[in-house]
Protein backbone atom coordinates (compact mmCIF):
# COMPACT_ATOMS: atom_id res chain seq x y z
CA UNK A 1 0.00 0.00 0.00
CA UNK A 2 1.04 3.60 -0.54
CA UNK A 3 2.71 5.42 2.30
CA UNK A 4 0.23 7.30 4.39
CA UNK A 5 -2.72 5.08 3.50
CA UNK A 6 -4.66 4.26 6.62
CA UNK A 7 -4.00 7.61 8.25
CA UNK A 8 -7.40 8.90 7.18
CA UNK A 9 -10.76 9.19 8.82
CA UNK A 10 -11.67 5.49 8.68
CA UNK A 11 -8.52 4.86 10.67
CA UNK A 12 -9.90 7.03 13.43
CA UNK A 13 -7.53 9.84 12.55
CA UNK A 14 -8.10 12.94 14.65
CA UNK A 15 -9.89 15.92 13.18
CA UNK A 16 -8.57 19.43 13.92
CA UNK A 17 -11.99 20.57 15.07
CA UNK A 18 -13.63 19.31 18.23
CA UNK A 19 -17.00 18.90 16.49
CA UNK A 20 -15.99 15.31 15.71
CA UNK A 21 -15.96 13.80 19.17
CA UNK A 22 -16.17 10.06 19.70
CA UNK A 23 -18.72 10.50 22.47
CA UNK A 24 -21.13 12.52 20.33
CA UNK A 25 -24.42 10.66 20.42
CA UNK A 26 -28.13 11.29 20.65
CA UNK A 27 -29.44 11.89 24.13
CA UNK A 28 -31.26 9.07 25.86
CA UNK A 29 -33.72 11.62 27.17
CA UNK A 30 -37.08 12.16 25.47
CA UNK A 31 -36.03 15.57 24.11
CA UNK A 32 -32.78 14.35 22.54
CA UNK A 33 -34.10 12.77 19.30
CA UNK A 34 -36.59 15.59 18.68
CA UNK A 35 -33.96 18.25 19.26
CA UNK A 36 -31.67 16.43 16.84
CA UNK A 37 -34.45 16.41 14.23
CA UNK A 38 -35.04 20.14 14.81
CA UNK A 39 -31.32 20.85 14.44
CA UNK A 40 -31.21 18.89 11.21
CA UNK A 41 -34.24 20.71 9.80
CA UNK A 42 -32.87 24.07 10.96
CA UNK A 43 -29.49 23.45 9.34
CA UNK A 44 -30.98 22.25 6.07
CA UNK A 45 -33.40 25.17 5.90
CA UNK A 46 -30.77 27.79 6.74
CA UNK A 47 -28.28 26.24 4.33
CA UNK A 48 -30.80 26.18 1.47
CA UNK A 49 -31.79 29.78 2.25
CA UNK A 50 -28.15 30.87 2.28
CA UNK A 51 -28.27 32.23 5.84
CA UNK A 52 -24.50 32.30 6.19
CA UNK A 53 -23.61 35.93 6.88
CA UNK A 54 -24.72 38.90 8.95
CA UNK A 55 -26.87 40.41 6.21
CA UNK A 56 -28.86 37.20 5.70
CA UNK A 57 -29.17 36.39 9.43
CA UNK A 58 -32.71 35.90 10.76
CA UNK A 59 -34.33 35.98 14.19
CA UNK A 60 -35.90 32.91 15.77
CA UNK A 61 -39.45 34.00 14.83
CA UNK A 62 -38.52 34.26 11.14
CA UNK A 63 -36.80 30.88 11.28
CA UNK A 64 -39.85 29.31 12.94
CA UNK A 65 -42.04 30.58 10.10
CA UNK A 66 -39.52 29.47 7.48
CA UNK A 67 -39.39 25.91 8.79
CA UNK A 68 -42.90 25.64 10.24
CA UNK A 69 -41.48 24.58 13.62
CA UNK A 70 -42.72 26.06 16.93
CA UNK A 71 -40.62 29.04 17.99
CA UNK A 72 -39.74 27.49 21.36
CA UNK A 73 -38.24 24.44 19.65
CA UNK A 74 -36.34 26.61 17.20
CA UNK A 75 -34.88 28.63 20.10
CA UNK A 76 -33.85 25.42 21.89
CA UNK A 77 -32.20 24.02 18.75
CA UNK A 78 -30.40 27.31 18.10
CA UNK A 79 -29.00 27.33 21.64
CA UNK A 80 -27.69 23.77 21.37
CA UNK A 81 -26.31 24.49 17.90
CA UNK A 82 -24.57 27.60 19.20
CA UNK A 83 -22.85 25.57 21.91
CA UNK A 84 -21.60 23.19 19.23
CA UNK A 85 -20.29 25.94 16.98
CA UNK A 86 -22.94 25.39 14.28
CA UNK A 87 -24.79 28.70 14.66
CA UNK A 88 -23.65 32.22 15.46
CA UNK A 89 -25.89 34.78 17.16
CA UNK A 90 -25.52 38.46 16.47
CA UNK A 91 -27.06 41.60 17.91
CA UNK A 92 -28.54 43.62 15.04
CA UNK A 93 -29.39 47.28 15.78
CA UNK A 94 -33.10 48.04 15.43
CA UNK A 95 -33.32 51.61 16.73
CA UNK A 96 -29.99 53.50 17.06
CA UNK A 97 -31.67 56.19 19.16
CA UNK A 98 -32.74 53.82 21.89
CA UNK A 99 -30.01 51.24 21.39
CA UNK A 100 -32.60 48.53 20.77
CA UNK A 101 -31.24 45.39 19.16
CA UNK A 102 -32.68 42.09 17.97
CA UNK A 103 -30.90 38.74 18.15
CA UNK A 104 -30.40 37.19 14.74
CA UNK A 105 -28.80 33.89 13.74
CA UNK A 106 -26.63 32.56 10.93
CA UNK A 107 -24.76 29.33 10.16
CA UNK A 108 -21.13 29.50 11.23
CA UNK A 109 -18.71 30.10 8.32
CA UNK A 110 -16.82 26.89 9.22
CA UNK A 111 -19.88 24.67 8.94
CA UNK A 112 -21.28 26.46 5.88
CA UNK A 113 -17.97 26.07 4.06
CA UNK A 114 -17.64 22.38 4.88
CA UNK A 115 -21.26 21.69 4.00
CA UNK A 116 -20.76 23.36 0.64
CA UNK A 117 -17.63 21.26 0.01
CA UNK A 118 -19.60 18.08 0.70
CA UNK A 119 -22.37 19.26 -1.64
CA UNK A 120 -19.87 19.96 -4.41
CA UNK A 121 -18.19 16.61 -3.80
CA UNK A 122 -21.52 14.76 -4.03
CA UNK A 123 -22.38 16.51 -7.30
CA UNK A 124 -18.92 15.76 -8.73
CA UNK A 125 -19.27 12.09 -7.70
CA UNK A 126 -22.63 11.87 -9.47
CA UNK A 127 -21.14 13.37 -12.63
CA UNK A 128 -18.23 10.92 -12.47
CA UNK A 129 -20.63 7.95 -12.20
CA UNK A 130 -22.53 9.10 -15.29
CA UNK A 131 -19.30 9.68 -17.23
CA UNK A 132 -17.89 6.27 -16.30
CA UNK A 133 -21.15 4.49 -17.17
CA UNK A 134 -21.27 6.25 -20.54
CA UNK A 135 -17.59 5.69 -21.36
CA UNK A 136 -17.73 2.01 -20.40
CA UNK A 137 -21.13 1.54 -22.08
CA UNK A 138 -22.51 0.22 -18.79
CA UNK A 139 -26.18 -0.60 -19.10
CA UNK A 140 -28.55 -2.01 -16.53
CA UNK A 141 -29.54 -5.63 -17.21
CA UNK A 142 -32.76 -6.13 -19.15
CA UNK A 143 -34.13 -7.97 -16.14
CA UNK A 144 -34.51 -5.35 -13.35
CA UNK A 145 -34.52 -8.08 -10.70
CA UNK A 146 -31.10 -9.24 -11.86
CA UNK A 147 -29.74 -5.74 -11.33
CA UNK A 148 -31.34 -5.52 -7.87
CA UNK A 149 -30.00 -8.94 -6.86
CA UNK A 150 -26.48 -8.04 -7.99
CA UNK A 151 -26.48 -4.75 -6.10
CA UNK A 152 -27.94 -6.39 -3.00
CA UNK A 153 -25.26 -9.09 -3.01
CA UNK A 154 -22.53 -6.47 -3.04
CA UNK A 155 -24.30 -4.29 -0.46
CA UNK A 156 -24.89 -7.19 1.93
CA UNK A 157 -21.26 -8.25 1.68
CA UNK A 158 -19.76 -4.81 2.14
CA UNK A 159 -22.33 -3.15 4.41
CA UNK A 160 -23.48 -6.23 6.31
CA UNK A 161 -22.54 -6.87 9.92
CA UNK A 162 -18.77 -7.12 10.50
CA UNK A 163 -17.78 -6.40 6.89
CA UNK A 164 -17.24 -2.69 7.47
CA UNK A 165 -15.35 -3.48 10.67
CA UNK A 166 -13.01 -5.76 8.74
CA UNK A 167 -12.60 -3.21 5.95
CA UNK A 168 -11.76 -0.41 8.40
CA UNK A 169 -9.41 -2.66 10.40
CA UNK A 170 -7.40 -3.74 7.36
CA UNK A 171 -7.43 -0.18 6.05
CA UNK A 172 -5.75 1.00 9.23
CA UNK A 173 -3.46 -1.95 9.95
CA UNK A 174 -2.53 -2.73 6.33
CA UNK A 175 -2.39 -6.46 7.17
CA UNK A 176 -3.57 -8.71 9.98
CA UNK A 177 -3.82 -12.40 10.81
CA UNK A 178 -7.04 -14.27 11.51
CA UNK A 179 -6.58 -14.22 15.29
CA UNK A 180 -5.63 -10.53 15.31
CA UNK A 181 -8.81 -9.69 13.40
CA UNK A 182 -10.81 -11.92 15.75
CA UNK A 183 -9.40 -10.19 18.84
CA UNK A 184 -10.06 -6.74 17.40
CA UNK A 185 -13.71 -7.55 16.60
CA UNK A 186 -14.15 -9.31 19.96
CA UNK A 187 -17.73 -10.62 19.70
CA UNK A 188 -17.52 -12.32 16.31
CA UNK A 189 -17.34 -16.11 16.16
CA UNK A 190 -14.63 -17.99 14.26
CA UNK A 191 -17.22 -19.38 11.85
CA UNK A 192 -18.76 -16.00 11.00
CA UNK A 193 -15.36 -14.34 10.64
CA UNK A 194 -14.17 -17.08 8.30
CA UNK A 195 -17.37 -16.71 6.26
CA UNK A 196 -17.05 -12.90 6.03
CA UNK A 197 -13.40 -13.08 5.03
CA UNK A 198 -14.25 -15.63 2.33
CA UNK A 199 -17.07 -13.45 0.94
CA UNK A 200 -14.84 -10.37 0.82
CA UNK A 201 -12.08 -12.39 -0.82
CA UNK A 202 -14.52 -13.59 -3.51
CA UNK A 203 -15.46 -9.97 -4.22
CA UNK A 204 -11.79 -9.12 -4.65
CA UNK A 205 -11.70 -6.77 -1.65
CA UNK A 206 -9.14 -8.65 0.43
CA UNK A 207 -6.34 -11.10 -0.27
CA UNK A 208 -5.31 -14.11 1.78
CA UNK A 209 -1.59 -14.91 1.94
CA UNK A 210 0.00 -17.93 3.58
CA UNK A 211 3.30 -16.83 5.11
CA UNK A 212 6.30 -19.12 5.01
CA UNK A 213 6.69 -19.19 8.77
CA UNK A 214 6.89 -22.12 11.14
CA UNK A 215 4.14 -22.94 11.65
CA UNK A 216 2.66 -21.37 8.47
CA UNK A 217 0.52 -18.32 9.23
CA UNK A 218 -2.31 -16.72 7.24
CA UNK A 219 -2.38 -12.95 6.72
CA UNK A 220 -5.15 -10.79 5.27
CA UNK A 221 -4.78 -7.42 3.56
CA UNK A 222 -6.77 -5.18 1.24
CA UNK A 223 -6.40 -5.62 -2.48
CA UNK A 224 -6.08 -2.50 -4.63
CA UNK A 225 -9.84 -2.81 -5.20
CA UNK A 226 -10.49 -3.08 -1.48
CA UNK A 227 -8.25 -0.13 -0.76
CA UNK A 228 -10.01 1.99 -3.36
CA UNK A 229 -13.39 0.94 -1.93
CA UNK A 230 -12.30 2.08 1.53
CA UNK A 231 -11.00 5.37 0.15
CA UNK A 232 -14.20 6.01 -1.83
CA UNK A 233 -16.33 5.22 1.21
CA UNK A 234 -14.31 7.41 3.55
CA UNK A 235 -16.02 10.72 2.56
CA UNK A 236 -19.45 9.14 3.16
CA UNK A 237 -18.59 8.16 6.72
CA UNK A 238 -16.88 11.48 7.30
CA UNK A 239 -19.99 13.37 6.16
CA UNK A 240 -22.35 11.27 8.29
CA UNK A 241 -20.14 11.51 11.35
CA UNK A 242 -19.56 15.21 10.75
CA UNK A 243 -23.27 16.02 10.62
CA UNK A 244 -24.29 13.63 13.39
CA UNK A 245 -21.46 14.86 15.60
CA UNK A 246 -22.77 18.36 15.14
CA UNK A 247 -26.42 17.48 15.56
CA UNK A 248 -26.44 14.86 18.32
CA UNK A 249 -27.84 16.39 21.50
CA UNK A 250 -25.98 15.00 24.48
CA UNK A 251 -27.61 14.23 27.77
CA UNK A 252 -26.91 16.91 30.34
CA UNK A 253 -25.73 19.36 27.72
CA UNK A 254 -24.95 22.77 29.15
CA UNK A 255 -27.49 25.53 28.66
CA UNK A 256 -24.99 28.34 29.19
CA UNK A 257 -25.07 30.78 26.30
CA UNK A 258 -21.86 32.32 24.94
CA UNK A 259 -21.65 36.07 24.94
CA UNK A 260 -23.29 37.99 22.12
CA UNK A 261 -20.84 39.16 19.49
Amino acid sequence: MDEGVGDGFMNGGSHPHDLLLEHDRASSTHEGPRRTEDLRALLEGMFNAGISDELAAKNDADLARLLDIPRARVSSALTVGEQRGVFIRRARPVDPRTGTVEIVWQISPLFFGLQRKFTEFAEASSRLCREVAEAASIRAPMDPQQNVDFNLRIAKTIFGKWALDILALLYSKRAAGFQEIHRSLARISDRVLSLKLGQMEQLGLIRRDVLSTKPPRVQYSLTSRGLRTAMLGEPVFLYLRFTEGLLAAEEGESRVKPSVR
